[in-house]
């Protein structure tokens, strides 16, 4: 089966994607997948890294051995969609809604082909992007069962601070890094996120190794309007019955198991799927007896067994 180049529009956006739908199909079930953080396109390759992770495309692949017809999109920043009408400067404007409203238009677009069954569209996201599928389904949206694979499980600025704590304090621990300093960038750190909660603004005079995470006034609606997210609040909402899978793996360095756990607890009056893993790294390739430290990510190594077992056993449960 090849993908089918499309565009769909959300606001003043046109974004670009893949299609898939199984040969034959008149009433076929269906799949939205959103990508993760960053500009990171319909495969899962993100501008950032020199190589090809391809998350996406392999979910894609997998969906079309089981019969679903997928659709997966450049979002703004990413591949053919570019910057789309926007300069620069521009987007700081446009807030995190911009990612929402685009899954919001995908879902639209996807249910509305003709080879698809419309009650029977699931949307499935990685990282980020499984934030962005408990919102659709939280607020409302058509959407018949959700994929949360590697999910942010906290809010975003939770998170963040979490990540950061644990850099400053392995820094203090080789002496790279004196523990005043880091007491500073802790102190700095709490400060931007009681901003960002209060009036969503960013001082522009922080300590450069925060600017370098990303805290910089142009980032603060998009960061402040994603970190009133809670996953586990949207997890309350999802309705009684929804078949739901997560999955998390223990060499996954973006996340923390414990926050899955917490999140699947959330997620307790759904049909729910767990799926852990041992030995697959956050873009779900399999790294062994390996620590992952991210440069694994775009490594030309095999797609976790463990993984795709467990993913393979729910899309069995929602034919």
């Amino acid at each position: 089966m090849a993908d089918t180049e499309i565009t769909f529009a959300a606001g003043d956006i046109t974004l670009h994607g893949s299609l898939r739908i199984p040969d034959g199909a008149d009433s076929a079930p269906a799949v939205l997948l959103l990508a993760g953080s960053g500009p990171t396109d319909r495969n899962g390759d993100s501008a950032l890294l020199p190589g090809s992770i391809g998350t996406l495309e392999f979910l894609a692949d997998v969906l079309e051995e089981h019969g679903f017809a997928s659709l997966r999109y450049d979002k703004l920043g990413s591949g053919s969609t570019g910057l789309g009408p926007y300069d620069v400067e521009d987007i700081g404007d446009l807030g995190f809604s911009v990612f929402t409203d685009s899954a919001a238009a995908a879902l639209d677009f996807l249910a509305g082909r003709s080879a698809v069954d419309a009650d029977r569209v699931f949307a499935i996201g990685h990282s980020e992007g499984a934030l962005i599928a408990l919102a659709l389904a939280a607020n409302g949206a058509n959407v018949a069962g959700l994929g949360l694979l590697e999910p942010l499980s906290v809010r975003l600025l939770d998170l963040l601070t979490t990540q950061i704590d644990g850099q400053l304090t392995a820094v203090v621990g080789a002496g790279q890094l004196p523990v005043h300093l880091a007491d500073e960038l802790r102190l700095a750190l709490a400060g931007a996120v009681e901003s960002l909660r209060t009036d969503a603004t960013l001082s522009d005079d922080l300590p450069d190794p925060l600017r370098a995470a990303g805290l910089v006034p142009a980032n603060a609606r998009a960061l402040a309007e994603e970190d009133a997210l809670d996953p586990r609040e949207l997890a309350a909402q999802l309705p009684t019955g929804m078949p739901v899978i997560t999955s998390c793996s223990a060499k996954d360095i973006q996340l923390d198991c414990a926050d899955v756990d917490a999140l699947d607890v959330a997620l307790a009056h759904t049909t729910l799927t767990p799926v852990r893993m041992t030995t697959a790294n956050h873009v779900l390739k399999e790294i062994g007896d390996a620590a992952s430290t991210g440069a694994d990510y775009i490594e030309p190594l095999p797609w976790s067994a463990e993984f795709t077992t467990g993913f393979e056993g729910w899309l069995a449960t929602l034919r």
